[in-house]
């Protein structure tokens, strides 16, 4: 069970993560209102994610290339010599276009052009320590210590989001949310640096070009998580009002809680499936695999019937303007669980070092997705963005899935245990929709609605699974017998 040990510590650093950002959402929410979280978000969706896409493609190569070598050491110095280079070019290239765009264009003219002038010189400083930020954390776990990964991802987000609410209340307001995650990111590239066993080295040419060779194709592995994240958001930038995606952002926020699971388990399993490739094994890659198909969507499937019941009812906890965003919550939550099966499959297809593979099912979803949004956003709004984001993950759900049988055989689908999770999700359903026939309005009332579908869930999803229920009892820190096991 150290296995699965690890990805619960994991997953624990993960609510650590989900409830300070939901708290961080909730307190921009009611003090500044969903037209700055609007604001953020797209800086967010510039600085932090949409320019991290290079970056993030060499830390991929980073973890791959030093889970399975010897010389560990020399790895982390490749890669932390090349992310050096694209993070300087990168914040470069950020403090230029906002200093030349208002030349060209009205800056107010989208909120796209109006972040990325407005808050230029931030935005250059994010992608320098998210830079340092996923360098150092990539070299962790290419060391196979995804504990102290979760405990770097949990230090970085609720120290952003203490100097936001730290300077939120001393006046500020979008300069505050976009310091925290300047102040977080650097703070938590240096526990990472700091924790770190084998130091970089200085590289030789042959590491260099074996983390650029694998970079070249897993950049568009970090395009595709970046566009599933925040196409959506960039594309709504020229279409729409800050407020509008504000509210869009908070049921962002909400499905992503649910994918916790699913990223805890893919989390852990990369570089064991990494090293089990380096040895051939491909019928315990089989065997990960679909343990982790298993919980992909333990969280998820439940979570869409919750959505279609309560969801606008937990949107108002934000404030009176997000329950509009009911529907699409619920198209999200959708999309979501589909991407989680899809990235179990594209994950395996990396860590059997056939990133070519992945790139093209990639390509693929990334194509799909910038079409469909730009399409269906000019056409629907910014349901449209919400129905792009789901039809492109069914495409890569499909292409992931094929391609990977086509090199190691069909992948084990544990049909038994994901039907448990839909029979418990009906269940769940069933004694909401129940309560909410008696249920009063408000938050306390919102939150005990959620508590009850859950508890219901859980209940028939260890009834009913000896898988899950085995699992969870392994997880535990002490020895737990059943009567009759």
């Amino acid at each position: 069970m150290r296995l699965g040990r690890r990805t619960v510590v994991h997953f624990l650093s993960q609510i650590v993560v989900t409830v300070t950002g939901f708290a961080a959402t909730f307190i921009i929410a009611r003090l500044l209102g969903a037209s700055a979280l609007g604001t953020y978000k797209v800086a967010l969706a510039i600085g932090l994610f949409w320019l991290s896409i290079p970056t993030n493609a060499v830390a991929t190569a980073i973890t791959k290339r030093m889970s399975e070598s010897t010389d560990r050491s020399i790895y982390a110095g490749a890669g932390l010599l090349v992310n050096a280079v694209l993070g300087l070019v990168l914040a470069a290239v950020i403090v230029v276009a906002g200093t030349v765009l208002p030349f060209v264009v009205d800056p107010r003219s989208t909120e796209f052009t109006n972040v990325l002038v407005t808050y230029g010189g931030f935005l250059a400083l994010i992608v320098l320590g998210n830079t340092a930020f996923r360098t150092a954390r990539a070299s962790v776990w290419g060391e196979k210590r995804v504990m102290f990964t979760g405990v770097m991802n949990a230090v970085e987000r609720a120290s952003r989001t203490a100097v936001q609410v730290v300077l939120i209340l001393a006046g500020y307001r979008v300069t505050a949310l976009v310091v925290g995650p300047i102040v977080s990111l650097f703070v938590s590239a240096a526990i990472g640096f700091v924790v770190l066993t084998n130091r970089p080295t200085l590289p030789d040419r042959a590491a260099v070009e074996s983390v650029l060779a694998y970079s070249r194709y897993s950049w568009m592995g970090s395009l595709t998580s970046r566009m599933f994240g925040w196409m959506d958001t960039i594309v709504l930038s020229f279409f729409v009002t800050s407020t509008l995606i504000g509210v869009y952002e908070a049921a962002w926020g909400l499905a992503s809680m649910l994918g916790m699971v699913s990223a805890s388990v893919r989390t852990t399993l990369f570089p064991e499936l990494s090293e089990l490739d380096a040895a051939n094994d491909y019928d315990r890659i089989h065997h990960f695999l679909n343990e982790g198909l298993v919980f992909s969507g333990v969280f998820l499937i439940p979570g869409l019937v919750g959505a279609y019941a309560v969801g606008g009812r937990v949107l108002r906890i934000y404030g009176a303007e997000f329950p509009q965003g009911a529907a699409v919550l619920v198209v999200l939550v959708g999309a979501y669980l589909l991407n989680a099966y899809a990235s179990q499959f594209i994950d395996v297809l990396n860590a059997i070092d056939r990133p070519d593979v992945a790139f093209k099912a990639n390509a693929a979803f990334s194509a799909v997705n910038l079409v469909a949004n730009v399409a269906l956003v000019w056409e629907f709004g910014w349901l449209g963005a919400a129905v792009a984001t789901l039809g492109s993950s069914a495409l890569r759900l499909g292409i992931g899935f094929a391609s990977l049988q086509a090199l190691i055989g069909r992948p084990r689908v544990p049909f038994y245990d994901i039907g448990v999770e839909l029979v418990g999700a009906a269940v769940m359903g069933g004694v909401v929709a129940v309560a909410l026939t008696v249920a009063p309005g408000g938050i306390p009332a919102t939150i005990g609605l959620v508590a009850l579908g859950a508890t219901s869930y859980v209940l028939v999803l260890l009834a009913l699974s000896k898988r899950i229920r085995t699992k969870a009892i392994g997880m535990l820190p002490v020895d737990v017998s059943l009567p009759g096991r």
